[in-house]
């Protein structure tokens, strides 16, 4: 429960602090005095966002601190888990606003995030506002409120999830190479073209470098003969070789006396075996030295030819021959590529069945938790003067029997849901949206809230002016609800009606006050006579009258 409030430059409530207890506490005060801004206020420390608006004018931040006692296992277990620290079963929210955007939250003293926050907060409190009652009127938040009611729901919903995660995974990959299929056919087609064009040429990889060598060649053929020849006859001038070898064989007739000769004379030797042999290679270079025009010109054609393939496939003989590979590559693979799509749909079928298993799991876990909500809630709605009311819940459930269509199988689940309901004997059953007053739908909230926070077990219910729309004996009746919540769960309602301000154990007054230019809000704790007091102006329309006082008196016996 919450034990003690602290606010300071929160819009108009300055700095305002008030312990609550426990049972059911009522807040009353004119429209605008800032009751509602005292909720929102509790809203942030449950991990509402916050936005610097809110920070009063002139003030550096705004902070809010709150003291809950008496806490759950549940709160008790997300603090654990958190690693945060929780002596004497108490837990301490603080959080700061700026107006330059920093947002400080603190539990027991240890830093946290919004979103931290907001997971200690599960079943700490629950506030209703007058958008819960808006939201009863709304067919797209029914599953929510199913879905809140069992915790089983929410297994069944985890399976679901998971098993739809794996089915888009699955239905994106078929997609993909289904629909790639014909762009893939078209640039097959081009492959194969391309991979003709380029038999064409016989293509071999160093063959431009060697026609650029063939090339130069014939090019400079003269110059290449007559420096042939004038090589062959230097070697064959002046016994050249001859002299070599006699010097050799003079060396040897004396290698006995000296090492170095018989080294001289194997080298010289060796020299002329290796000059011998180039000189037979000249002579036949002269031999097989001849021009022809018309290879120097096929050569040409045929580098020409390559210089044009490589500037249309910008690469180097190389690599068109090395893309010519993967082309065909490509083309061979294209022949698995109807087995692949065929493994793609089987595994996209495996995991579209055990969708559809964990779809039905689903709806007949929400529909059985569905007619425990019906049958839980009529009997809350007697007690709130709706006795003779008709309330059901309805499936429509879309049809899911085609793999592809992922729209059937919404993050939520396959079911809609809407309520239905007749007030009046006799009446049929119509959507809730198109039959139920403010008062009604006020009552249902109420209704719903109660069964709800059965399952949740929160330690703090928080009404918004759920009595909006209602008045006399019901308004009694929707104080007594709100009263047997309260023995087990504190309550704190925002109220106008006299009725329900009565019954609450305690009663806090918000009024306020202009000073030296500025409008300030003040809480306080009303005693006996000053509820009394309280309750007589709110059944006045103008001056307290004194049978006022005396029906406020009654009201509080």
């Amino acid at each position: 429960m919450l034990s003690h409030l602290a606010v300071k430059n929160y819009a108009i409530l300055e700095n305002i602090e008030v312990s609550f207890e426990a049972g059911m506490t009522s807040l009353t005060g004119e429209t605008g005095a800032g009751k509602s801004l005292l909720i929102d206020a509790i809203g942030l420390l449950l991990g509402d966002r916050a936005t610097t608006s809110i920070v009063r004018t002139g003030a550096d931040y705004c902070e809010i601190s709150g003291l809950f006692v008496n806490l759950t296992t549940a709160v008790k277990h997300q603090l654990a888990s958190l690693e945060i620290p929780c002596e004497d079963d108490e837990l301490l929210i603080r959080r700061q606003i700026s107006p330059s955007s920093q947002n400080r939250i603190k539990v027991n003293n240890r830093t946290v995030t919004l979103q931290d926050l907001r997971t200690i907060t599960t079943y700490l409190a629950d506030i209703h506002t007058q958008h819960d009652t808006k939201r009863l009127i709304n067919p797209e938040t029914y599953l929510s409120l199913i879905d809140a009611y069992d915790d089983s729901v929410q297994e069944k919903l985890s399976a679901y999830q998971r098993i739809r995660t794996e089915y888009l995974t699955r239905l994106k990959t078929y997609c993909e190479l289904k629909d790639s299929k014909a762009e893939r056919l078209e640039k097959l087609d081009f492959y194969k073209f391309q991979i003709k064009e380029i038999d064409t040429y016989n293509l071999e990889v160093d063959e431009l470098e060697t026609l650029e060598q063939s090339i130069e060649k014939l090019r400079n053929f003269d110059k290449i003969f007559k420096k042939v020849q004038v090589a062959n006859q230097l070697l064959q001038d002046h016994n050249a070789l001859e002299s070599i070898y006699d010097a050799s064989s003079n060396l040897d007739d004396v290698s006995d006396f000296d090492e170095l000769y018989k080294d001289l004379s194997e080298r010289l030797k060796s020299a002329y075996y290796e000059l011998e042999d180039i000189q037979g290679n000249v002579k036949e270079q002269l031999r097989v030295l001849d021009f022809d025009p018309d290879e120097l010109d096929r050569l040409e054609t045929r580098q020409h030819s390559l210089e044009t393939l490589q500037r249309k496939y910008r690469k180097t003989v190389p690599e068109i021959i090395e893309y010519y590979d993967f082309m065909q590559r490509e083309i061979d693979l294209f022949d698995d590529y109807d087995a692949s799509l065929d493994i793609a749909h089987e595994k996209l079928l495996e995991v579209f069945s055990r969708l559809k298993q964990a779809s039905n799991a689903l709806t007949k876990t929400r529909q059985t938790t569905a007619r425990l909500i019906e049958k839980s809630l009529l009997e809350v709605l007697k007690d709130l003067e709706l006795k003779d009311t008709q309330f059901e819940v309805r499936f429509e459930t879309l049809s899911f029997d085609d793999p592809l269509a992922k729209e059937s199988f919404r993050s939520d689940g396959v079911d809609t849901v809407d309520f239905y309901l007749s007030t009046n004997l006799g009446e049929p059953l119509k959507p809730l949206s198109h039959v139920a007053s403010g008062g009604e739908l006020s009552r249902i909230m109420l209704g719903l809230k109660e069964i709800l926070m059965r399952k949740m077990a929160v330690s703090l219910m928080i009404f918004d002016e759920i009595d909006t729309g209602i008045s006399g004996y019901v308004a009694s009746q929707v104080a007594e609800k709100m009263h047997a919540i309260a023995d087990s769960t504190q309550v704190l309602t925002i109220t106008h009606l006299p009725q329900v301000a009565a019954r609450a154990d305690h009663h806090n007054l918000i009024f306020k006050a202009s000073a030296e230019g500025r409008t300030k809000a003040y809480i306080k704790t009303l005693d006996r006579q000053g509820r009394i007091q309280a309750l007589a102006e709110m059944i006045s329309s103008d001056k307290v009258s004194e049978s006022a006082l005396k029906s406020a008196e009654e009201l509080l016996k």
